[in-house]
């Protein structure tokens, strides 16, 4: 008579079993555990201890032991000390696992130079690192376990200048993220500097009103990708609507939407943007004379937005179009800042002030030439808080050595290094967000986690090193492994 097995584990499991082992079914794989017993006399029985893990179960290949039990067998305890290292290991994996298309691209159009421009970005976003540390991170991190090359800083400067005279081959690779029939946006910012001797370090005013040495960083934006595609640098004095043309014109893009703030709006600058010929969405302050607050207080059209009813009124002067909305959950936010500000701060608001202000609470009206609906153009003003989060991510990025390059080679190899970390950035902040994690984890709190992963090196083989439990949540809250 055939014996029937009671237990719920296939055979090929089970053969691996033996006495004082345990064997454990854990989300469909098989783990094999030492296993003791211990007399509880609270329980007047033994009480079973689970010991360490000894090793995985496969049907293909049987038992595998497990790796922190190989280190601790006598073979391997003859360690020779010399031999040992532990680097970083786990943003390096996440580099080489979730940016296949942008290492491909760069070893197509940086053949030469590619393996410096990823340990340069590496370095800038992981540690913001200015390029005489570079060599000393980069040393601590798996990207050169196997590498050739000689690291120091005027290796990394060198390498700088040669990526920085390659701006053909720069704009190729930008140009290759550009997406047929893409809904762009474009935006300028700028970035100061102390050096004397760039040329595109000029004085000029920002969105502060600060008057000093800076250079334009004009960035393109792509809605499909969500994610920055193109940048060109200008000169700190360089008007913008010149800038926006020429940075259009060395993309190859036909079609792209200047997506302004209210600061940008004046007659003169309607007037530019239209001569050259570019669409723009361009929103006026409260106060402006082409406002029509009766028609949007009384507008019969709306639409909905983000699980809410916006109402609008579009209308047409010098033949621009012009849209005006009315969020009136915005509308009873507003009208209760501005009453609480009454008792806080009643030197600067009173109810004299709000009645006569309370018209324009929770509106925005926005003068465009494109030939978008009233809820396109709402939604595509909407969208330029994703250009905001790219400028405030590059910026994080460039705190350290941008103001401070003394040829222009130098700073066009540091900017398109500080564009792949850029990317790299975005790719992390798409994860989070897809994930709905962004309320928890920052991008720079997923950096701090990765770095921590780690490998260690001993008798000439790398082993993973146990990952703590705070970084395992994350992962699989984003649902990603690091390999």
């Amino acid at each position: 008579m055939t014996k029937i097995s009671k237990s719920p584990h296939p055979e090929w499991a089970l053969r691996h079993k033996s006495k004082g082992t345990e064997l454990r079914n854990i989300k469909g794989r098989y783990y094999l555990y030492s296993v003791t017993s211990k007399y509880d006399p609270a329980l007047k029985r033994s009480r079973k201890i689970t010991g360490r893990l000894l090793g995985t179960i496969t049907e293909g290949e049987g038992f595998v032991e497990s790796e922190k039990r190989l280190l601790q067998k006598p073979q391997v305890n003859a360690v020779d000390i010399d031999t040992i290292c532990v680097r970083e290991s786990g943003f390096t994996g996440f580099i080489n696992s979730y940016s296949t298309e942008i290492i491909e691209k760069l070893k197509q159009f940086f053949p030469d130079e590619w393996k410096w421009i990823l340990y340069m970005a590496y370095c800038r976003l992981v540690h913001h690192s200015p390029i005489k540390n570079m060599p000393f991170h980069i040393a601590k991190s798996m990207l050169v376990a196997d590498n050739t090359f000689t690291l120091n800083d005027k290796t990394f400067s060198n390498a700088l200048r040669r990526i920085g005279t390659q701006r053909s081959a720069a704009a190729n690779y930008l140009k290759s993220f550009i997406k047929p029939d893409d809904h762009v946006m474009v935006d300028m910012t700028n970035i100061f500097s102390a050096s004397n001797k760039l040329y595109y370090a000029k004085e000029g005013y920002n969105s502060d009103m600060i008057f000093d040495k800076q250079f334009n960083l004009m960035y393109i934006y792509s809605a499909k990708l969500l994610q920055p595609v193109f940048y060109r640098l200008y000169a700190g004095n360089i008007r913008e609507v010149i800038a926006f043309k020429m940075c259009m014109q060395e993309s190859g893009l036909n079609e792209a939407v200047v997506i302004a703030d209210k600061g940008f709006y004046s007659l003169a600058n309607v007037d530019s943007l239209n001569s050259e010929g570019i669409k723009f969405i361009m929103p006026v302050k409260r106060d402006n004379a082409l406002i029509d607050y009766n028609l949007i207080q009384n507008a019969r059209n709306r639409f909905k937005y983000n699980d809410r009813y916006v109402w609008y009124a579009t209308w047409e002067v010098n033949g621009m179009q012009v849209a005006g909305f009315r969020d009136d959950k915005l509308k009873v936010q507003e009208e209760k800042d501005y009453l609480d500000r009454t008792v806080s701060v009643p030197e600067s608001y009173n109810e004299e002030g709000f009645y006569k202000r309370r018209h324009a609470f929770g509106t925005m009206t926005i003068v465009t030439n494109t030939s978008l609906t009233a809820d396109q153009i709402y939604a595509t003003y909407k969208s330029r808080n994703t250009i905001e989060v790219m400028f405030d991510g590059l910026k994080t990025i460039l705190v350290a050595d941008s103001s401070y390059m003394q040829n222009e080679d130098g700073l066009q190899g540091w900017m398109f290094v500080n564009h792949i970390a850029l990317q790299w950035y975005y790719i992390i902040y798409k994860m989070l967000h897809q994930a709905k994690q962004l309320s928890r984890y920052s991008v720079s709190d997923f950096i701090k986690h990765l770095y921590e992963i780690k490998k260690v090196r001993i008798n000439d083989k790398w082993y993973p090193e146990p990952q703590i439990k705070a970084t395992k949540i994350l992962l699989e809250k984003i649902n990603i492994s690091i390999t």
